[in-house]
C-alpha cells in the first residue's frame, strides 16, 4: 500500500467511524431495552451487559488508534454538533454523569456504600485528568513561545517539534480520559445486579446517542 493509499484509508476511517458505531449503538440500545425483565433471563441480562461492555472497550481501542494521527479527532469530534461538543469532557461523557445514571429502583446498602465510594474515587481521577489537560495545554503555548525565539533559520523545526510534543500528550490524556470511563463502567456493572446494569448500560447508551443526535 502506497502513502497515497494509506492516507486514504485513514480518511475513510475518519469520516465513517462516528456513524458505523452510532448505528451500532442503536441497535444495542433496542436489544438492552426490549430483553426480557424476568428474573428466568439473568443469564441473557449477563450476557447482554458483557456484550455491550465489549463494544465499548472495542469503541476506546480504535478512538486511540485514529487519535494517533490527530489527538483533536477525539478530543473535538467534528461530526458532533456544536453543541453537542461544548458538553464534552475529554471527547467524551463525563464519567461522573454516568454515575447519575445508576437506575433509582431500590438499592441495597451494600450498593449504595459501593457506589458512593466509586463516586469519590471517579471524582479525585476526573482532576488528574484535568490538571495533566490543563497542564498540556500550558506547556504547549510555552513551547511555541520558545520555538519563535529560535534561530530563524530553525523557527519552523522548533515549532513542529512543540506541536507534535503537545499532540503526543494530548493523545496520551485521551486515552487515559477513555480509559477512565470505561473503569467507571464496569466498576458500576459489578455492583449491580444483572437487571440493574442492563437499565445502567441502556441509559449510558441512549446518553451517547442523544449526543449524536443534537
Amino acid at each position: 500500500m502506497t502513502t497515497t493509499e494509506a492516507g486514504s484509508t485513514e480518511e475513510v476511517a475518519f469520516q465513517v467511524f462516528p456513524w458505523i458505531w452510532l448505528q451500532l449503538m442503536q441497535c444495542v440500545l433496542d436489544g438492552l431495552v426490549d430483553v426480557p425483565r424476568e428474573p428466568v433471563h439473568e443469564a441473557e441480562h449477563r450476557a447482554l451487559v458483557a456484550e455491550v461492555i465489549d463494544h465499548h472497550a472495542s469503541y476506546f481501542l480504535i478512538k486511540s488508534i485514529l487519535a494517533l494521527r490527530d489527538p483533536a479527532f477525539v478530543l473535538y469530534p467534528p461530526w458532533l454538533s456544536v453543541l453537542a461538543r461544548a458538553l464534552l469532557w475529554m471527547g467524551g461523557w463525563r464519567p461522573t454523569a454516568a454515575l447519575r445514571l445508576v437506575p433509582a429502583g431500590i438499592l441495597s446498602a451494600e450498593q449504595t456504600w459501593a457506589l458512593e465510594a466509586i463516586r469519590e474515587v471517579t471524582r479525585a481521577e476526573v482532576a488528574v485528568v484535568e490538571e495533566e489537560m490543563r497542564r498540556v495545554q500550558i506547556e504547549g503555548v510555552v513551547g511555541l513561545m520558545m520555538a519563535g525565539r529560535a534561530a530563524e533559520a530553525s523557527v519552523a523545526a522548533a515549532e513542529k517539534a512543540a506541536i507534535e510534543r503537545m499532540l503526543a500528550r494530548q493523545w496520551t490524556v485521551a486515552v487515559v480520559a477513555d480509559s477512565l470511563r470505561m473503569k467507571v463502567l464496569r466498576r458500576v456493572v459489578a455492583v449491580l445486579s444483572p437487571l440493574q446494569a442492563v437499565d445502567f448500560m441502556a441509559a449510558v447508551v441512549r446518553m451517547e446517542v442523544s449526543m449524536h443526535q443534537m
